[in-house]
């Protein structure tokens, strides 16, 4: 049972990053010292992610957005100094992708 927290690490790590991460630099991150697993595990991942991709594709017109959800704070965070607004340590950033259908005789309105 020891190796499974990597995998929730692993996945952690790769779906909060906006660039994408190389076996070598996941294996440094983990702490491993095989480089061969980390390989193995970071390919069954991404084989994964797109298998899922592939079972809910997006077509016509698509509607993107980002907000920021408040999240549970640790008690021993509580009593230290943390940044406020965009960044701040109790909201996570999320990514919304959807499909829509546009309302006949409605306009976009331009901002």
């Amino acid at each position: 049972m020891k190796h499974q927290p990597n995998w929730f690490i692993a996945i952690h790590l790769l779906t909060s990053t906006k660039k994408s991460f190389s076996a070598a630099e996941l294996q440094r991150q983990l702490g491993h010292k095989s480089y061969e697993p980390i390989w193995c595990l970071l390919h069954k991942l991404r084989g994964i992610m797109g298998k899922r991709d592939e079972q809910y594709p997006l077509l016509g017109v698509l509607e993107l957005d980002e907000g920021f959800f408040s999240t549970e704070t640790q008690e021993e965070e509580k009593t230290k100094t943390q940044k406020r607004g965009r960044g701040s340590q109790k909201k996570s950033k999320v990514l919304v992708m959807a499909e829509s259908q546009p309302v006949e005789g409605e306009t976009t309105k331009k901002r």
